[in-house]
């Protein structure tokens, strides 16, 4: 049971730490989820109907849309767990009653929108921020703690906290941590945040959402969590590893801490959260849920849950962790214009490891990769044959480490390339095979940016590569001429690149579908390109040797890539696929559709 608090806010702390302290232990008691369709809680099986959030510039799209960064409610409604969002927050407001943006001006408009609360609809209120502000509450918030305690009455009266329905009051981190605030608001910040968890206490129906433990460990172990800075703004960096966009918001990591927290209260909480009582025995839940994994904070600690080696497969776009193209290939397929031809995908294994601690943010890795791929190639009429078979065996090395928010990876690889061609000619009665040989060695050292805007992640990057590519001699055999023993030099190049990647949040669609996007653009300079020197020596003419110059000309490529992903099921992706050289559009486009089924 959870008990009734004392009017006063001293009372309410008290009532809030005696009765987290004294709430028993042992096993959670299963309570029924009126957001789930299946009786369940599991992340794909809880949809809120509608929910209704009070709160201020931490809630307010408006707002953390005009300074670039995410807003939780809106991310809630697009991963699917929200259908339907009423957003009545506004920067600035207060619990205190009387301004216009006030937690009660916000319950006015929305009871005055005649959209009553019902079953499956959820109540959010996340406020204290602005009655806290930067050097603390003269009166020591004791309107504040009268209009919030006011507003939540109504909510009630409404409807918000009936059976089949909760509302959740959000206590906040620890405010005091901003570089904007004060360090002497810490105090007010537990006694507002133990209120809250005396009037949750009172109704079973009243949740408090403890964002105060769940940043806590983000400041205690930043590293863990991927973060570098927790203490300084950096409006930049806040959506890669800094809390802090500016003096007193979050950036786009930590509205995503809010977001999973909102979400696993709904969701692997549901059970304890509805249970014990708010306080003490509360945040003990919540330690021990981001101890076991159950609540992943963000994606760096996801990072750390793997094995510290990796084997991966290569080759499915779904799973594919690397990738190796020449960026000259052209050099070593010269039979890339016939008519009619196969090729398969690469495919092979990569194994990579981690270097250092899996908590520390900046901890490198690096592995190898083998991989194998063949290209086949026919021309065939009614009286000639040929065949001709391309196939590259690699083997590569790559290192990927953050430096200072940017990520640097290098990878050297060695292709060795075999060429196979056969003919036949009926009416001379002729059959004869050519074999011969290659390889290339490649350098690239590439550098990403990592960034976040709005609903989108931003990647733009920049590569310098060196490639060696060799042709073996040969001695090449033709259905109608002497034999020609051919050979070349080393040809060495130096290729440049800048692009920018780009990947949208998935977009749900109700139920467990959901819509992604994705697209990229690069451009491929070359900086030098040795020419090259064809030998040819006929058989039957020793010492005979005529030679060819052939330059290289500059590569100027730019080229589009854009992905849509569909998953209509857990077990079922569709993948569209557009690619193009923009220089030859009409001539280089191509368009690739897949199903993915996992089993």
């Amino acid at each position: 049971m959870k008990p009734t608090p004392s009017l006063s806010l001293i009372g309410l702390a008290v009532s809030a730490l005696i009765t987290g302290c004294a709430s028993s232990g042992g096993s959670t008691p299963s309570v029924a989820n009126p957001y789930s369709s299946s009786g369940g809680s599991a992340l794909g099986e809880v949809h809120v109907k509608t929910m209704r959030v009070f709160g201020d510039s931490y809630s307010d799209p408006r707002f953390t849309g005009s300074i670039g960064t995410n807003n939780w409610a809106t991310q809630l409604q697009a991963r699917g767990t929200v259908t339907k969002s009423d957003i009545f927050a506004l920067g600035g407001a207060r619990a205190s009653p009387g301004e216009q943006r006030a937690f009660d001006q916000q319950i006015n408009r929305a009871l005055a929108s005649n959209k009553p609360i019902a079953d499956g609809d959820l109540t959010v209120v996340y406020l204290g921020h602005n009655d806290i502000g930067r050097t603390g509450s003269p009166d020591n918030l004791q309107r504040a703690a009268a209009g919030y305690q006011a507003g939540v009455n109504r909510l009630v009266q409404a409807g918000a906290a009936n059976d089949n329905r909760r509302l959740f009051v959000t206590q906040l981190h620890d405010w005091s941590r901003g570089p904007g605030v004060s360090d002497g608001t810490s105090g007010q910040v537990r006694a507002w945040n133990n209120m809250l968890a005396g009037i949750a206490n009172s109704n079973p129906n009243i949740i408090a959402v403890d964002m105060y433990t769940a940043f806590e460990r983000v400041f205690a172990d930043p590293a863990k969590f991927g973060f570098t800075n927790v203490t300084t703004a950096n409006a930049s960096r806040s959506g890669v590893d800094t809390l802090y966009h500016d003096a007193t918001h979050f950036g786009n990591r930590g509205q995503e801490i809010i977001t999973r927290v909102y979400q696993h209260y709904l969701t692997r909480g549901w059970d304890w959260a509805n249970s014990v009582s708010a306080g003490a025995d509360a945040a003990g839940r919540i330690n021990q849920d981001i101890d076991n994994g159950t609540l992943v904070l963000g994606m760096a600690e996801q990072k750390a849950l793997k094995p510290g080696f990796r084997l991966l497969p290569l080759g499915m776009q779904s799973q594919q962790a690397f990738s190796f193209t020449p960026r000259n290939s052209k050099v070593f397929q010269p039979f890339a214009h016939t008519r009619q031809g196969t090729a398969s995908a690469p495919s092979g294994l990569a194994l990579d490891m981690n270097v250092g601690s899996d908590h520390n943010a900046n901890s490198s890795r690096f592995g190898v990769a083998v991989f194998q791929q063949d290209q086949a190639r026919y021309l065939s009429t009614s009286a000639l044959r040929n065949s001709k078979q391309f196939t590259s065996d690699a083997v590569s090395l790559y290192w990927n480490k953050p430096v200072s928010g940017w990520l640097l990876s290098s990878q050297l690889s060695h292709l060795d390339l075999n060429f196979s061609g056969n003919a036949q000619d009926e009416m001379v009665q002729r059959t004869l095979e050519n074999n011969n040989k290659g390889n290339t060695w490649s350098f690239e050292n590439k550098l990403r940016y990592p960034m976040r805007s709005g609903m989108f992640n931003v990647t733009p990057w920049m590569s310098l590569t060196s490639q060696s590519h060799t042709l073996d001699p040969t001695l090449t055999s033709t259905l109608y001429t002497t034999d020609v023993m051919f050979s070349s030099n080393r040809v060495n190049e130096w290729l440049t690149g800048v692009g920018v990647d780009v990947q949208a949040d998935p977009i749900a669609l109700g139920g467990q579908k959901q819509l992604q996007f994705g697209g990229s653009l690069h451009h491929v300079s070359s900086l030098s390109r040795d020419t090259v020197t064809v030998s040819m020596q006929e058989s039957g003419s020793p010492g005979v040797v005529q030679r060819e110059i052939f330059p290289l000309a500059k590569i100027e490529r730019t080229q589009l890539g854009l992905q849509a992903a569909l998953s209509v099921a857990k077990n079922l992706q569709f993948t569209a696929t557009y690619g193009t050289q923009l220089q030859d559009v009409k001539n280089t486009s191509s368009l690739m559709l897949k199903a993915h089924v996992r089993y």
